[in-house]
């Protein structure tokens, strides 16, 4: 374990702030690595609730204590990344989420280096450091970075949920951030749950992971049920319905940067050309871009294609 002074305590923490900063994150806050009992009793109730899918909810369990398998590590620093500043090519939104379409992991997209840049600085920094391993959005409202809106999603004043929580055990025992507020949705508010189309989002800030639109469209059993499936609507990968409802974002996606990664591939990204693209297509120009459906699962691609085709003829 490292033991540090108060003084050196803090100007590591200043240290981490300046190199988040650097590094491109809207946000750092510190945490220790406790367990997170209210997460993990949250997944347990949702096993007994949904016994059906009790799988999907017992794989995340190991992330409530931080400190299994990392038994050094003492402080978690969480990171926001805010990717609702780009400008998206007409119409993709409208079938595919904002999320993906964004995503860091994307090796074109310019934010793709900055989980690897902190990990460098931390270890330039003298600590021993992992990535991952504990519930990101649990501990960011635990880190002071973000509240957690009644959608599910953690959520900031200056950019609401268009945001990702990215986290790093570190083996310094850091003064610990005070927790976030709440989230400030307006009293009685229930825009997510009202307009989710499949009712996943069954009770404030509780989603039924195997009814959510985003899990059908790439990771659900196939088929999907055939009720599910015709109210997935216009989604072909992912989903934004309870995200663009919500109060908390309105105006908070600033186009402030081009998508080049998007833009040269746009007209690919179709709900026409995605329902009739060929395996060369999928593997070399879509696959890399959203992988979550396996290289070798075209025929998924071109059933969520020609539903959401389908229903855009039907409600344009």
């Amino acid at each position: 374990m490292r033991l540090c002074t108060l003084s050196a305590v803090m100007s590591l923490k200043d240290a981490i702030r300046k190199l988040a900063a650097e590094t491109g994150y809207a946000a750092c806050g510190i945490t220790d690595t406790a367990p997170f009992e209210d997460y993990r009793e949250a997944l347990r109730r949702l096993q007994s609730r949904f016994p059906e899918s009790a799988a999907l909810y017992r794989d995340m369990e190991p992330r409530a204590d931080p400190r299994a398998g990392t038994p050094w590590a003492r402080s978690i620093v969480v990171a926001v990344r805010r990717y609702g500043r780009y400008r998206l090519p007409a119409g993709l939104a409208r079938h595919i989420g904002r999320n993906y379409l964004c995503d860091r992991r994307i090796a074109a997209c310019p934010d793709a280096a900055m989980p690897k840049r902190m990990k460098a600085g931390l270890q330039a920094l003298g600590l021993r450091v992992r990535t991952g391993g504990v519930p990101v959005r649990a501990a960011a409202v635990r880190a002071g970075v973000a509240g957690l809106a009644r959608n599910g999603f953690a959520v900031r004043a200056d950019c609401g949920s268009w945001l990702n929580v990215e986290a790093w055990k570190v083996d310094a025992a850091l003064e610990p951030d005070p927790p976030a507020p709440p989230a400030p949705c307006p009293p009685g508010c229930r825009a997510c749950q009202d307009a989710c189309p499949t009712g996943a989002l069954f009770e404030a800030g509780c989603v039924r992971m195997d009814r959510c639109v985003a899990y059908l469209t790439y990771g659900a059993p196939w088929p999907v049920e055939p009720e599910l499936w015709r109210r997935m609507g216009p989604w072909i990968y992912g989903c934004d319905v309870c995200q663009s409802v919500c109060p908390l974002n309105r105006g908070r996606w600033a186009e402030q940067e081009p998508a080049p990664w998007l833009e040269a591939v746009a007209d690919r990204l179709t709900p026409d050309a995605l329902a009739r693209m060929d395996e060369e297509t999928y593997r070399t120009v879509v696959h890399p871009l959203f992988w979550y459906i396996e290289e070798t699962d075209l025929d998924r691609w071109h059933a969520n294609a020609k539903r959401a085709g389908e229903w855009a003829m039907g409600n344009g």
